[in-house]
């Protein structure tokens, strides 16, 4: 379906995994984008990386732009129509791109060429794309470099992928860059940029190899001293073609020309350039191309024509047979030995045209040459030898006749090619050469070294089978190959060397160098030649230099681990004679004791060991003289500085050992080690004590509330032992009534670090409640813990005591309300009568007066048993236990 390509999610998660979207331009891309605009000749070239929203520009050499939406994109259709290559020539007469932005308006694209950028499963990113703002078309070698560099864009985003650390990135971006010199270098293009404003040329070391200069006089390599290496007959047209391509505007320039070389000769060169960089004033500034050496394409031409006119008189002037058929065994052409054999058999000869059998032969020998056509067609070429008896003459002739296949300029199979020749006096030769051969080499094969002979070219004559043994091949692989191809690279210089002195009359013997073994191992040789002037050949002997490189390297293996282990080690190793006097300290004295090895060498060992320590050291010491080794137990040892070091040593006796005729003594400094085990036992018992001994209850649960852990505080806080916990559900030793509260917080831990459990009750190990203060802490991702810690106090004494201030706080409002409810009544009428009385001016009767005073005196008892009660019950209410 149309456009699904775009929003697959395994390719958009596929081009995410490269995390390239939105950063921030790179020299390396550039480099890409840069040569790829050279390579096919266009102002613009960008690495477009598209996702299901727009297409972002990781590098746009000659657009400043970083992107564009995805309706605009032209790389986007190589995703949607699963494409490697889109090539739009004229984007105004393609109905896909004539309504695009980018065409209809600024910048106006003419032309567009975008290579896939296709991940390793097979995912599309983007594209490697080139523009031009005109219509244009590319040659099928441009198209291969677009491909090939866009394949390279994919090895870098994959390189990039892989960065971890900033060391890394550097290597990458080197080995990006070395990968984008290969390129280079494999399609024979180099690269140069032009300062014009301080006339400073830059090359890379391709485009140093086609001009044929040297990088030390690259600083000063002006215009005019190119120009005057420039051959005479092309200088002008250089001169013009340079002068148009530096005016503005310039699409850049093309020329060929020749270069004389530093040996005298002239290369003719393909150089291309354009101008990257204007002043304000349309001035040039920077110039940027490529250059190509095409002196072989250039000699091409005439070589052929050269060819073209002496082959007729090389395939005329030879007594040896060639002639080709077509397909239908027709004559095509043929040279005149041919002709005049042909004649000679059956009186005239084939005309162009006429099938090559001839009634005039046997009928066995046609079907021969029958097969021999139909055999070629089939297979291909190859050659067979033919043995001729002539019984009237009574000799014997042989011949050599080859078959090929024959093509068209498209590659298409339209015949076959042949060639005979007379091979009877090399046969000959050869069976008398060969009977030599074979007798040498009987007596050759009997040595197990290498015997050989070698020609002036250094190919190889002959070889024994000693080869096989030695290099892993047999004499026919070697027979014929280049011995520097069989020499290790790094001794290619110094075999040179030494053959060239064997060649100016001197006799080598026991020459060292390498070679590489069939399997890829390297076999060290010991070698001794000898020059024969005469026969022009070198008679060698090589010896498999093997196991004497492997002795010689095992003791410098020996040599350099005892300097590793007895120099250079942290550990001190010491002879001392049997009083315990140094006679050797190694120089790791220095790091361990902040002592030359001088100051302790003619010193005895007990001076400096500890007091306390002396004689258990002596007793061990002593035990020497009865053992081959013995290990003392640590101890205190004296440095330079007065500061005690803890040792361990252990002695071996080597007192009837020529070469050390002492006791060898391997110490090692445990300073810090005895340091972090004390760390250790007093972090354990603060452990314990805090654990173990506290009035705490520390437990372990997973997240079901399943004990895995208890404190052995459990048994003293709740009567109940740490095993009969571990297992159990700690909601069921919770009070019915406070379980969903509980839970409810409990659960809270799992996305909170650390949450805290009002007081709740649960049940003590003899059957009643106590009351549980709970702090639980989440340490379900802590490796040595995997689970939540619960810390749990017993806090049933500071409830009762809550609970009892609570009631009282109760009590004490009661006498608030009586205070302010029932003493303030009689009270009031108390105040009223006395008021009445008071207010009286003799009005009142003597019996109303008794009686107002009588209400007086009953308000009064009332005041009186009110304020009893009140302080009855204040006394109870602040009756706390």
């Amino acid at each position: 379906m149309n456009g699904s390509n775009i929003l697959d999610t395994n390719r958009l998660k596929t081009l995410m995994s490269y995390d390239i979207m939105d950063t921030h331009p790179e020299v390396i891309y550039d480099e890409i984008t840069s040569l790829a605009a050279s390579i096919c000749d266009t102002p613009t070239s960008l690495i477009s990386l598209v996702d299901d929203r727009r297409q972002f520009f990781k590098s746009h050499f000659g657009l400043d732009i970083n992107g564009t939406p995805l309706e605009d994109s032209f790389c986007k259709h190589v995703i949607t129509d699963d494409i490697d290559l889109l090539v739009v020539e004229d984007t105004h007469k393609d109905i896909r791109f004539s309504d695009y932005n980018l065409v209809k308006n600024d910048p106006h694209v003419g032309f567009y060429a975008g290579a896939s950028l296709t991940a390793e499963n097979g995912q599309r990113l983007g594209t490697l794309c080139v523009l031009d703002y005109k219509p244009k078309q590319l040659n099928e070698a441009q198209i291969n470099g677009l491909q090939t560099l866009a394949k390279q864009v994919v090895h870098l985003l994959d390189l990039r992928k892989s960065k971890k650390k900033e060391e890394e990135q550097q290597l990458d971006l080197e080995r990006k860059g070395k990968l984008l010199d290969n390129i280079v270098t494999a399609t024979g293009i180099g690269i140069w940029e032009r300062n014009l404003m301080d006339d400073v040329l830059t090359l890379n070391e391709q485009a140093l190899d086609i001009y044929g200069i040297e990088n030390t006089s690259l600083s000063n390599f002006k215009t005019d001293t190119w120009f005057s290496l420039i051959h005479e007959d092309d200088l002008e047209e250089v001169k013009i073609k340079m002068s148009e391509c530096l005016k503005y505007p310039s699409n850049g320039c093309s020329v060929q020309y020749r270069m004389l070389q530093k040996d005298g000769t002239y290369k003719w060169i393909q150089d291309k350039g354009k101008v990257l960089q204007w002043s304000d004033d349309n001035k040039p500034q920077l110039m940027y191309g490529t250059v190509q050496d095409i002196t072989e394409k250039k000699n091409f031409t005439n070589e052929l024509q050269r060819v073209k006119n002496n082959q007729e008189a090389m395939i005329n002037s030879t007594k040896d047979l060639m002639w080709s058929i077509d397909l239908e065994f027709k004559l095509i052409t043929a040279n005149t030995a041919f002709h005049e054999l042909v004649e000679k058999i059956q009186g005239t000869p084939f005309n162009e045209g006429d099938l090559v059998f001839s009634k005039h032969v046997a009928k066995q020998i046609t079907k021969k040459w029958k097969a021999y056509y139909n055999r070629a067609l089939t297979s291909g070429a190859f050659s067979v030898k033919q043995k001729i008896q002539d019984p009237e003459k009574f000799w014997t002739t042989y011949g050599l006749t080859s078959f090929d296949l024959l093509y068209n300029k498209e590659g298409e199979k339209i015949g076959i090619t042949c060639f005979s020749k007379d091979i009877t006096s090399e046969v000959l030769s050869q069976q008398v050469l060969i009977n030599a051969k074979e007798e040498l080499q009987k007596i050759m094969d009997t040595s197990l070294d290498i015997i050989c002979t070698i020609d002036e070219e250094g190919y190889f004559l002959s070889v024994n089978r000693a080869s096989k043994q030695i290099w892993g091949y047999e004499p026919k692989d070697i027979i014929g190959t280049q011995y520097l191809k069989l020499v290790y690279d790094e001794d290619i210089k110094l075999t040179e060397d030494s053959a060239e002195s064997v060649l100016s009359g001197k006799k080598v013997v026991n020459f060292e160098n390498r070679y590489k073994h069939k399997n890829g191992t390297i076999v060290p040789m010991l070698w001794s030649s000898n020059w024969d002037k005469k026969d022009r050949i070198y008679y060698c002997i090589a010896k498999d230099n093997t196991e004497k490189k492997k002795s010689e390297l095992q003791l410098e293996n020996s040599e350099r681990r005892f300097k590793t282990l007895v120099q250079e080690s942290s550990d001190i190793i010491s002879i001392i004679d049997l009083e315990g006097n140094f006679t050797y300290v190694s120089p790791s004295s220095k790091k361990v004791l902040s002592a030359d090895p001088e100051h302790y060498v003619g010193t005895n060992a007990f001076d400096y060991i500890h007091a306390n320590d002396v004689e258990r050291v002596k007793e061990k010491f002593n035990a020497i003289i009865d053992s081959d080794s013995v290990e003392i137990e640590p101890f205190r040892f004296k440095d330079i500085n007065g500061e005690w070091k803890w040792f361990e040593n252990i002695i071996t006796n080597q007192i009837n050992e020529p070469s050390i005729n002492g006791l060898v003594v391997t110490t090692r400094d445990i300073t810090e080690k005895r340091k972090a085990e004390e760390k250790l036992e007093n972090s354990e018992r603060r452990y314990k004590t805090l654990v173990q001994e506290g009035s705490d209850m520390i437990c372990i649960v997973d997240e079901q509330a399943i004990f895995s852990y208890a404190s052995p505080t459990s048994t003293k806080v709740l009567n109940i032992t740490p095993e009969e916990f571990v297992g159990t559900s700690a909601f069921k030793h919770v009070h019915p009534e406070d379980f969903d509260n509980v839970y409810n917080e409990f659960i809270k831990v799992l996305d909170t670090p650390q949450i805290a459990i009002k007081p709740f009750r649960f049940r003590h190990g003899d059957g009643h409640w106590v009351w549980l203060e709970t702090i639980v802490t989440n340490k379900l991702n802590e490796p040595t813990i995997n689970g939540i810690v619960v810390n749990s106090k017993d806090v049933t004494t500071k409830v009762q005591h809550l609970k009892a201030i609570e009631e009282q706080n109760a009590q004490l409002k009661k006498i608030a309300w009586t205070q302010s409810h029932i003493v303030r009544a009689p009270v009031a009428r108390l105040m009223g009568l006395v008021e009445l009385l008071r207010d009286d001016k003799e009005k009142l009767s003597y019996e109303e007066k008794e009686r107002i005073l009588n209400y007086i005196i009953i308000s009064a008892d009332e005041i009186d048993h009110v304020i009893k009660d009140i302080v009855e019950n204040t006394i109870n209410a602040i009756d706390i236990d």
